[in-house]
């Protein structure tokens, strides 16, 4: 590698020997790993006519005075900036060196003030998920990522902590417009960004609160091409889902609740032993309805085409992708019918193309454009419906079909699961979306040296067309009836439901919106010697128009950005940012968002230059503000509302009437979060050691309180919303990376972060409360609430002496809650904060790997802390309530019920069939530990050998497995410890797949 270095420097010296009359400055461009990279563009900043692209060799010859600085850019993804203190310079472009744009203002890790963390694409393309969201868990210091159960859901991304009570999910940046973060493929993403600070969000005012994510999609290079496929296959198996009883245990269990309830028992010995040999299906069954309805795994292909390249004047990225999920229903019941297939499936067919053009040494366009076709199709009724049915109707109730061949129903549960997937027809969606973006930027060193002026206009079409095909079945109900006559019991079987031929709607437009984002600025940056300034002028103005009344949204930004460095140790930053909204009232749209943020770079400073350990030393400091517009319009006035009717007239007859609705808000304003940040960013032993940390506080205000619900007597209306609501956020994050090479073929990494947070409600409205402890004012967002429970009623005479339970009759077996207030009763008056929060105190990443010879593997482990889950699922947790839910192992098998012979170690109540709204209420019975810690990908890869593909033309081929969601070390059974909703079923994935570049 010394002798290849000392090569090109040469070569570029005797290349400078012939411009000697001209003052130049050669050198290499190299990644990390001491490898020459071809197609980089440098130029002096302030002159960009004075630009050159390295070659093959990373060679460059550089017209610049000493005390210019020169910029790296690398496919407009990896920046550097050098000043010039030389004739001749290695720069190495690391991971440290990675672009953020933000509204127009650009800057590398290595020179921001601001909290961000920026990860490149390659650290995503080791994980095969197809939902972009869930790729992200563990990678950012500050960044949630909670998976979701469910089909078209995706993960929920928090940044530090949310800190509001209306909502908590970031903005999402795509290309520089706002984005949805789930049409990003992770095969074309060059970077991700996270903005924490209120100097990085501050950019985005009213919209910046939540913090902000930054997407960046790959563009072209200089001089080059490259066609890159990618194709991988891969399996779901369904992991963490409930098991319920057989028919046999379901009736032993149905007798034991009705005994308790002190009520007949509904099934005799007959029934049982029925039960038991399968002698009578149609009244006494036993069917599995999870496994009859859900097949073993899911499939689903991606296959990815991209091609990256240009020449001197042209540069382009295109990336055609494709790909599809088969759902997790049993293929036999999804294709009933002839005429369509109910299984729940997903088809993408998606298409960018970046496009970057020099039409002159100063004028430069750029074009991105993206298109989605994608296919949705299941079941007519919903995921969440489906699951319900499956989840909620015991074994025994009725066979899927019966021995007359119709579907099995019964009146407490008309719906049969099984007929309610194969039978009622279909929904499907089609999804037709466009984006686009042109930007022209033009150069006007020639007014004067370093100006610039830039325009763009972005528009964005997303329309979702529906079809829904419907037709019904008939069901076959079989009950066991006393004959009054005879005396003897008689099957009486009856026909309910209709059967309907399919019938198809297809001319409903489900949902469309447009975004229109129009951008304008004028920049400014210049270095004079060992100081550099840059400033921007910027107006922005966006609307959004979906379908439906009061949905659009119209924002409007007036804004300036500078910035100063000296001698790249000390850089100071300012915004301040006037951006309105429509949703605010009128005359009164606007509100400033100003910020300033600073760093010292120690490690450019004379006193460490021997402290030959440390590579770069940074300090950073800021302030910003920040907003929140998710708020409703017409807030701010008072209507006229229906209401009920009255009499009128000599006949008299009924005429409806109006009244005054809710008070209008008198002073309606924009939630506003103050953002403080201190931290430093440290690499050392030749930057093998990197190291990150962030102390923050996020004050939230300004929040609007909603009191629709709430109605005054006193002056006869609807008490109107408020905006006082007030939230603090303080918290702590660190990052750690080591990477290192061990002898000429090893190479290695171990790294982590952590982020812990504490959320305090200083103000949310609430009224007065007679007891203090009933206040959420103090206490965290998001924290539990419920009664404490301190066992379970043994006897009558127990029952008697304790404090009397109001919320339903109780018997023995049932839970005995705490008095809180001393008042000998159980009521709303005794709930307290119970637990943690459903949100994490803290949560945390580790990801290592190594490559030897071409053979790697990468892991991510994920994990969180200090959260609480209620554990109030129907059937699973909560079994045989109202007499319409069923049991669950959990309840039988791995927890202790109450029972006459249990009383003494149970660690349940007594099963009831009643609706029981003692037992079966927020409190510590059904509060469980939320903590966890996953593997949640898995990469094992092998690169072929050089020698074995570089006559097939071929830069690199790699075969890889990839697991996702493998393991989970946590503390609930049968539901994701994620999201214990009714839904689709967590999946643990495996992929394999071949990636091969040309």
């Amino acid at each position: 590698m010394k002798k290849r270095n000392i090569l090109i420097f040469g070569m570029a010296g005797l290349f400078s020997l012939a411009t000697m009359a001209q003052q130049t400055v050669t050198g290499i461009v190299q990644d990390r790993y001491g490898i020459p990279m071809k197609g980089v563009a440098l130029f002096t900043v302030g002159a960009p006519e004075n630009k050159v692209i390295t070659g093959e060799n990373g060679a460059f010859v550089l017209k610049a005075d000493e005390g210019d600085y020169i910029e790296v850019r690398y496919a407009d993804g990896k920046v550097r900036r050098v000043w010039v203190s030389d004739k001749s310079v290695k720069i190495c472009l690391t991971d440290v060196d990675f672009l953020v744009e933000n509204r127009g203002v650009e800057y590398t890790e290595r020179e921001q003030t601001q909290a961000v963390t920026t990860i490149s694409g390659e650290a995503l393309r080791s994980n095969s998920s197809p939902n972009l969201t869930n790729a992200l868990n563990g990678l950012f210091p500050g960044l949630m990522v909670k998976q979701n159960t469910g089909w078209t859901k995706n993960a929920s991304l928090t940044v530090r902590g949310g800190g509001s009570l209306r909502g908590a999910e970031p903005l999402v940046i795509v290309d520089g417009i706002p984005r949805p973060l789930e049409y990003v493929n992770g095969n074309e993403v060059e970077s991700i960004s996270v903005l924490k600070d209120g100097a990085a969000t501050a950019l985005w005012g009213l919209r910046g609160a939540n913090g902000v994510i930054v997407v960046k999609t790959k563009r072209g290079l200089y001089n080059t091409k490259s066609v890159n496929v990618n194709y991988t296959f891969g399996m779901g198996m369904p992991i963490n889902q409930p098991k319920f009883v057989d028919g046999y245990t379901y009736a032993q269990m149905k007798n034991e609740a009705l005994y308790y309830d002190g009520l007949e028992p509904q099934y005799n010995q007959a029934a049982l032993d029925a039960f038991r040999d399968g002698s009578r299906p149609d009244l006494y069954a036993n069917t599995n309805w999870m496994s009859e309805a859900l097949r073993n795994h899911t499939t689903n292909h991606q296959l990815n085409l991209s091609f990256r390249g240009g020449g001197k004047s042209l540069r382009y990225y295109a990336l055609v992708n494709y790909k599809n999920d088969q759902g997790i229903l049993n293929e036999s019941l999804t294709q009933l019918s002839e005429r369509y297939d109910a299984q729940m499936k997903k088809y993408d067919l998606n298409a960018r193309i970046n496009l970057d053009v020099d039409i002159t040494s100063s004028t430069t366009a750029t074009l991105s454009m993206f298109g989605l076709l994608r296919e949705e199709n299941r079941p007519r009724i919903s995921e969440g419906t489906m699951f319900s049915y499956l989840y909620n109707t015991p074994s025994a109730v009725y066979p899927i079909r019966t021995s007359s061949g119709e579907w099995g129903g019964s009146l407490l549960f008309p719906n049969n699961p099984i007929a309610e997937i194969a039978d009622i027809g279909y929904y499907r969606t089609d999804r037709r979306l466009l984006q686009s973006n042109l930007r022209i930027h033009q150069d006007l060193s020639m007014l004067a040296k370093g100006l610039s002026a830039e325009l763009s206009l972005a528009y964005d079409n997303d329309a979702v067309f529906q079809e829904t095909g419907t037709q019904s079945y008939v069901y076959e109900q079989n009950d066991l009836i006393l004959n009054p006559n005879t005396g003897e019991y008689e099957i009486v079987t009856e026909k309910k439901g209709e059967d309907k031929a399919l019938s198809i709607n297809n001319n409903n437009l489900n949902s469309q919106y447009m975004r229109t984002v129009l951008e304008g600025k004028i920049g400014y940056d210049r270095a004079f010697g060992r100081h550099a300034v840059n400033g921007l002028l910027q107006y922005w103005q966006q609307s959004y128009v979906p379908k439906g009344r009061n949905n659009s949204m119209y924002r409007q930004s007036y804004m300036f950005a500078g910035g100063y460095n000296y001698d790249n140790r000390y850089a100071l930053n300012v915004i301040v940012n006037r951006m309105g909204t429509s949703v605010l009232s009128r005359n009164d749209k606007y509100r400033t968002y100003p910020s300033v943020s600073a760093a010292w770079i120690l490690s450019n400073e004379s006193f460490m230059k021997n402290l030959q350990i440390i590579d770069n030393f940074k300090l950073r400091a800021s302030w910003g503000r920040s907003g929140n517009d998710n708020i409703g319009y017409e807030l701010d006035v008072r209507y006229w509302e229906s209401t009920g009717g009255y009499q009128f007239g000599v006949t008299p007859a009924g005429s409806s009437g109006m009244h005054a609705g809710t008070l209008a808000i008198e002073k309606l304003d924009i939630e506003i979060a103050d953002k403080y940040d201190v931290g430093f960013d440290l690499q050392m032993l030749d930057k093998r050691l990197s190291l990150a940390t962030d102390f923050y506080m996020d004050k939230r205000r300004n929040i609007l309180v909603s009191n629709s619900s709430l109605y005054s007597a006193v002056i006869g209306a609807g008490i109107p919303s408020q905006c006082i609501g007030a939230v603090d956020t303080k918290g702590l994050e660190l990052s750690l990376v080591w990477r290192d090479k061990v002898g000429k073929n090893f190479n290695y990494y171990v790294g982590g972060n952590f982020s812990s947070m504490k959320t305090e409600i200083m103000e949310n409205g609430e009224g007065y409360q007679p007891y203090s402890y009933l206040y959420k004012k103090g206490n965290q967002l998001g924290q539990n609430y419920g009664l404490e429970a301190i066992g379970y009623f043994n006897d009558w005479d127990d029952i008697k002496k304790s404090p009397e339970q109001t919320f339903s009759d109780v018997r023995p077996g049932d839970i005995k809650y705490k008095d809180q207030n001393g008042d000998n009763q159980i009521n709303e008056h005794d709930v307290v904060s119970i637990g943690h929060s459903i949100n994490p105190g803290f949560f945390y990443g580790i990801n290592l790997g190594f490559e030897y010879k071409g053979f790697g593997i990468d892991m991510l482990f994920q994990g969180a802390g200090q959260l609480s889950r209620m554990l109030n699922t129907a059937s699973v947790y909560w079994p045989l309530r109202n007499g319409k839910s069923n049991l669950s192992k959990w309840y039988l098998e791995d927890n202790v019920r109450w029972t006459e012979e249990t009383k003494n170690s149970a660690t349940l109540p007594r099963l009831t069939t009643l609706n029981n709204a003692n037992n079966f209420r927020s409190s510590t019975q059904w509060l469980a530990d939320g903590s966890y810690l996953k593997l949640r990908n898995l990469n094992i890869y092998y690169n072929l050998p050089q020698k074995w593909i570089k006559p097939m033309r071929v830069n690199k081929c790699q075969v890889y497995v990839r697991g996702n969601n493998l393991f989970s070390w946590d503390h609930i059974d049968y539901a994701n410890c994620e999201d214990i909703s009714v839904n689709y079923p967590d999946l643990m994935s495996v992929y394999v797949g071949l990636n091969i570049n040309f």
